[in-house]
């Protein structure tokens, strides 16, 4: 005996033995009374069982097809397939055609014919087709079903989108229904097709049609910037993108044209390989600042790895005065004048026409208290820039992976404000000690390979900086000599000598008399920091206390506790008396 005969013979076992040849439904006049979507299906299913779809059913059921088929504007074929499909996967039940082929009593190969009405209502999205391996399926559109149970004809859900934002959610559902077997590549390439005939008028599709791009290349890139506009994420696995393709040699083709470069949108400078431990992730690819720049220009970007908080506008940077001896001032004067508008756009033009780098690289270092902060804020200050501080101990995450990318997410942040600042800002990296000092080598050790990862790419983005990055530090002996050559300005800040702290003290305590400015610069060696330090302490005296509290022996009673000693340890704690 045939398999589908055997299973029909077992299923006949536990019917109801007066009713088998019967319809399940017979009271066809109270249906009749008043059609709608639903007891049409009723209609039409109860007296197509058995009947392997032969002239006779459609002859009997013409009534029901019809009703069907003026309604939501399909086929007599198409309206038998979604009322059986209807019937048989209600529930969210997938029903295979080899269901449909047993409950209609004849063979898979009949059953087959129907196939591309079955597809067609796939198109129209009345019906979701679902995969799995080799088993596929189908069931009923919910949006279909709501229509259905209203007796309203059923209309495609519109792709239009009044915003960037709303274009990716549909890219989203499109490419997630491929991605959980419920869309084929073929319905996929129509929907996605649909979705750029609906939006014209968006910027997004009009930079999309005036590139250099196939319908393929649109669709990778469409992908790609769904996932940064709506979840913040700018690598994505090659994988993430392969499933796109359906057919496993395509697929393979895809993903290797990526890995070796050789695709058409990064040799346009589109896409490019994402970063890990920082170098290129050749599994992994991201939209070039280029594709940003021109596809995404006035779409905000919520990247996740946004850690560059710290912005200072260069209006709130109140002015300060400084003193320092006469080499620094000198580098100092001559970075002042680089960095003013015109003269910084000149050069950056004549570097850029001799193919030389266009960016501005500078160290900071000496002792603490020097004034190497202060001195950044004050050449932003003078030459009209903000300055984006960095937070080190931000960058650093405790999971495995996060830091590299958070690191190569700030160098993003920077190149995409600074295309976009009326002047470039300053980058600044305060207290860099902990990422510019001397990579490990043969680092084993999760930590020291993260530091060195880190260190890589600092080192990478240097090379291709187009702006203005200044970083201090304490411990310039412990720099890697390979952060020392890509820094092009090195300024040394030194303790002030007796006549610079005679100018400190006066500067910041003006009510001192010369003969004790000149005691106090004589017999402490401080920095200018610390000599900060004791002025505020005196203004919050007389704020408590009043004026007349001030007098000189507290003052230098305030310089003594500032040179705090280890007794007995023969070695001074941070500062030098």
């Amino acid at each position: 005996m045939e398999p589908h005969k055997r299973k029909l013979k077992i299923m006949r076992k536990f019917r109801n033995p007066n009713q088998e040849s019967k319809p399940i439904y017979t009271d066809f006049e109270e249906i009749d009374k008043h059609l709608t979507m639903l007891n049409a299906m009723e209609g039409l299913v109860s007296m197509a069982e058995e009947t392997g779809l032969n002239k006779t059913f459609f002859d009997k059921a013409k009534k029901y097809i019809d009703y069907i088929v003026d309604k939501q504007n399909i086929n007599a074929t198409q309206a038998v397939m979604l009322a059986l499909i209807m019937e048989k996967s209600y529930g969210d039940r997938r029903v295979e055609m080899s269901d449909l082929a047993l409950f209609l009593e004849c063979r898979n190969i009949k059953i087959i014919q129907y196939q591309v009405d079955v597809n067609e209502l796939v198109k129209m999205g009345m019906v979701i087709y679902c995969s799995s391996g080799y088993d596929e399926g189908y069931i009923i559109a919910p949006e279909a079903l709501k229509a259905f149970k209203k007796d309203e004809a059923f209309k495609k859900k519109s792709l239009a989108a009044k915003t960037a934002t709303e274009f990716f959610q549909h890219v989203y559902d499109l490419t997630h229904q491929v991605h959980e077997d419920k869309m084929s590549t073929e319905l996929f390439l129509a929907e996605f097709e649909r979705l750029l005939n609906e939006n014209p008028t968006l910027p997004y599709v009009q930079s999309l049609e005036e590139s250099e791009c196939s319908f393929w290349d649109k669709i990778v890139l469409s992908h790609l910037s769904r996932h940064l506009v709506l979840g913040g994420n700018e690598d994505i696995p090659l994988d993430h993108i392969g499933f796109l393709e359906d057919d496993p040699h395509k697929k393979f083709d895809l993903c290797m044209a990526f890995k070796t470069g050789r695709h058409h949108l990064m040799k346009i400078g589109l896409i490019e390989h994402g970063f890990e431990s920082g170098f290129e992730n050749e599994e992994s690819v991201r939209l070039t600042d280029k594709a940003k720049n021109t596809l995404l220009a006035g779409v905000t970007l919520n990247l996740k790895n946004n850690i560059m908080k710290d912005v200072v506008r260069c209006a709130d940077i109140s002015p300060k005065d400084l003193f320092f001896n006469s080499n620094v001032q000198t580098q100092l004067n001559s970075l002042y004048s680089l960095l003013e508008k015109e003269r910084y756009l000149d050069i950056c033009k004549r570097l850029e026409q001799k193919g030389m780098r266009k960016g501005f690289t500078c160290l900071f270092y000496g002792v603490p208290g020097t004034g190497k902060t202060e001195s950044v804020l004050q050449l932003a200050r003078r030459t009209g820039r903000d300055v984006m501080q960095v937070n080190v101990s931000d960058i650093k995450s405790k999971w495995v992976g996060e830091s590299e990318k958070n690191i190569k997410a700030l160098f993003d942040q920077y190149r995409n404000v600074a295309k976009t600042a009326r002047l470039t800002p300053i980058l600044l990296f305060n207290e860099a000690d902990a990422i510019i000092g001397k990579r490990k080598e043969g680092a084993e050790h999760a930590v020291d390979k993260m530091e060195n990862s880190i260190q890589n790419i600092i080192l990478q983005e240097m090379e291709k900086l187009e702006g203005i990055m200044i970083a201090t530090t304490n411990l310039v002996q412990n720099m890697d000599n390979a952060f020392e050559r890509r820094f092009l300005y090195k300024v040394r800040f030194e303790k002030p000598d007796t006549e610079q702290r005679s100018r400190i003290w006066q500067s910041m305590l003006p009510k001192l008399s010369e003969k004790l400015v000149y005691k106090l610069a004589n017999t402490y060696d401080f920095s200018g920091g610390q000599i900060e330090n004791i002025a505020r302490k005196c203004d919050i005296e007389s704020i408590l206390y009043g004026d007349d509290y001030l007098t000189d022996s507290r003052l230098e009673e305030y310089c003594r506790q500032e040179t705090i000693c280890q007794k007995g340890s023969g070695r001074r704690i941070g500062f030098i008396q």
